[in-house]
């Protein structure tokens, strides 16, 4: 029940997102990550999985810090699952300033060293209810980040390269709270 419970929730949140926004404020991605890794922590330490980052962004964002965090969070989790195979993972996240379309903006990436993401899958990853975790799952966290993203003016992209592994990067425009 709990699940179908927060599944509605989420669909609710996609439909309606102006009265579930959060407050928005100046947010530091940077310490954003920080924060997110100390909620995934536990998860980390069971998939022995060693963080890398490079943290360069030396701009913050206006955006609401909860919708944000999900995102990232929802990644970061994405990335230890597709490492779950491996007896050592690095997950590696990465941020800095960077415009796009002559607007300035901050990214944030998130890279695994999984077996990657099938070209059939990728076409699909963003569709509501796409999963390929059998035993876990419900195939809306992808949806719905790419949705909060989209929603602040942003965009997440995912690149596979040809080695292996994912690299999930969002980008978000300097006052992302003014598209709203």
């Amino acid at each position: 029940i709990n699940r179908v419970r927060v599944i509605v929730a989420k669909l609710l949140q996609f439909a309606r997102p102006g009265e579930y926004a959060g407050y928005i404020d100046d947010v530091d991605v940077n310490a954003l990550l920080g924060d997110c890794l100390v909620l995934v922590r536990h998860m980390l330490g069971k998939g022995a999985i060693d963080v890398r980052q490079t943290l360069a962004a030396t701009r913050t964002v206006r955006i609401a810090r909860t919708e944000l965090q999900q995102v990232l969070i929802n990644l970061m989790v994405n990335a230890m699952q597709a490492m779950k195979s491996l007896d050592h993972g690095i997950m590696t996240l990465l941020t800095g300033s960077a415009p796009r379309d002559d607007t300035p903006g901050v990214f944030v990436s998130v890279a695994d060293i999984g077996p990657g993401i099938p070209i059939t899958h990728r076409e699909r990853l963003f569709d509501p209810f796409f999963t390929t975790k059998t035993d876990d799952g419900t195939g809306l966290g992808l949806w719905v980040s790419a949705g909060l993203v989209q929603r602040y003016g942003g965009r997440i992209e995912v690149e596979c390269p040809t080695d292996g592994g994912a690299v999930f990067t969002v980008w978000l425009p300097l006052d992302a709270a003014a598209l709203l």
